[in-house]
Formats: structure tokens, C-alpha cells, sequence
């Protein structure tokens, strides 16, 4: 997979920032008089999965850029979804052992791991970019409708739920895949071919500055997975959080 500095620095915004909303979370749960201010119910992290699920898209073109043939390009992200599906059922059992009334069913893996198989045909098949916008902006201009239907459970991955569903990390299908196909649209127009276009071929080698970010972009999975389980620890041996 080619790589550019800038999208790994984005990502690593990213992370840094889902870091931090993290840490006044658990702050929020265990002891919500430290920080008044935030309410996890209105300041949301939905900013930060944008740039994540949209940074994801864009990868996606860069992800297939060397692969010439359809099917083993379809292939190859076939099985990139089925790799972070399996790290998203990690999440979900420890979800369900740990905080069993609010289990992560379709957390932001569960999305990405879904979206990279439903946006092969867009990828591989190199529909117009302006297509596959549409089609995102479509699905996401449905959200709002879907917010207000209830449904079995079966249909949690769509954006439906049963009443009284709660999670600890919830996004569904509907809009977020239609956040990753603009993000794919992104990666088609500026990353063309998988090489940098407009104003992104001015950007050279990676500044020394950006490494720290780069670094934690390109192990944004890793660092999801252990970040949260590291932050309770911390309030833990703090006094902070109940062992």
C-alpha cells in the first residue's frame, strides 16, 4: 500500500483526539464533578469518527492503487473487512463482559470492517467520483428519517433500533458508510492512481514535525484497541476509578 505522510498525520489527529475525548469520558463516568463541563450525551465524538471514517475512505484508494486486477483487488479488501471485523468482535466481547447493559454491537470497527466490503464495488470497479459521492451523500441525507424508527435488532447495523438500545459506541451503517464512500470520492480525486494530486503534489517529504502524528496513524488500530484499557488503568492507580 502506498503511503503519504499527510493522510497518516491526519489519522494521527484523529487518534490523539479520540485519546482525549476518551479521557474525559471515563473522567465523566467516574468522577463527573472533576469536569462539569462535559456531558458525553451533547459533546460527542462524531467530529472525530467523521475524520476517521472519511480518512478510511480516501486510504481505500491508496489501498488498491497497485492492483491492477479486479478480482484480486476485490479480494484484497474482502479481507482487509474480515481483518478489522475480527478486531471489532474483540471489542464487542469485551464490551458485553464489562459493561453488559451498553455492549458495543456496531461500534466504529464493526463499521469500518462493513463499509470496506460494501465499497469494493465503488473501489475496484473505479465508478466516477462523483457517483460514489452521491450515493454517500444519499445515505447520509436518510439518517435522519431512520433515527426516528425502531426495530428488531437485527436491523442495529442499519441505524434501526429495538427501544431502549444503548451502546457504548454506536455507528451504524446508515450514515456512516455514507461518510466512507465521500471519503473513497476524496481519495479518487486526490489520490488518482494512487499518486497525489492538485495541490498535494506540492507536499514532499514528510516534515519532522509531523512524525509524532505520522506515527500514531500508522498505528491507529493497535492504539484504538489499547488506549481505553490504559486509560482506566491509569484511573485506577489514581484513586480515581474503582478496581
Amino acid at each position: 500500500m502506498a503511503r503519504y505522510w499527510e493522510l497518516d498525520a491526519a489519522r494521527g489527529v484523529a487518534i490523539l483526539l479520540m485519546i482525549a475525548y476518551h479521557i474525559f469520558f471515563q473522567l465523566s463516568f467516574f468522577a463527573p464533578t472533576m469536569i462539569p463541563w462535559f456531558n458525553p450525551y451533547v459533546m460527542t465524538g462524531a467530529p472525530i469518527a467523521f475524520l476517521f471514517v472519511t480518512i478510511a475512505g480516501a486510504s481505500l484508494i491508496l489501498f488498491t492503487a497497485k492492483e491492477a486486477n479486479i478480482p484480486k483487488a476485490a479480494k484484497k479488501m474482502f479481507v482487509r473487512g474480515l481483518y478489522i471485523l475480527c478486531f471489532a468482535a474483540v471489542i464487542t466481547v469485551a464490551s458485553w463482559i464489562l459493561f453488559p447493559s451498553e455492549t458495543v454491537v456496531f461500534g466504529i470497527l464493526h463499521l469500518i470492517g462493513c463499509a470496506t466490503i460494501l465499497a469494493i464495488p465503488f473501489v475496484v470497479l473505479k465508478i466516477s467520483p462523483k457517483i460514489t459521492a452521491a450515493f454517500g451523500i444519499v445515505i447520509i441525507a436518510i439518517s435522519p428519517l431512520l433515527s426516528l424508527v425502531r426495530g428488531p435488532a437485527i436491523l442495529i447495523p442499519f441505524g434501526i433500533t429495538p427501544v431502549g438500545f444503548a451502546s457504548l459506541d454506536y455507528e451504524p451503517l446508515i450514515p456512516w458508510f455514507g461518510v466512507m464512500l465521500v471519503g473513497v470520492a476524496l481519495g479518487m480525486i486526490f489520490y488518482k492512481g494512487g499518486v497525489r494530486q492538485y495541490f498535494l503534489q506540492k507536499f514532499g517529504e514528510m516534515p519532522r514535525a509531523a512524525s509524532p502524528l505520522a506515527f500514531f496513524g500508522r498505528h491507529s488500530l493497535i492504539i484504538y484497541l489499547i488506549h481505553n484499557p490504559i486509560i482506566f488503568g491509569v484511573l485506577v492507580l489514581v484513586g480515581i476509578a474503582p478496581l
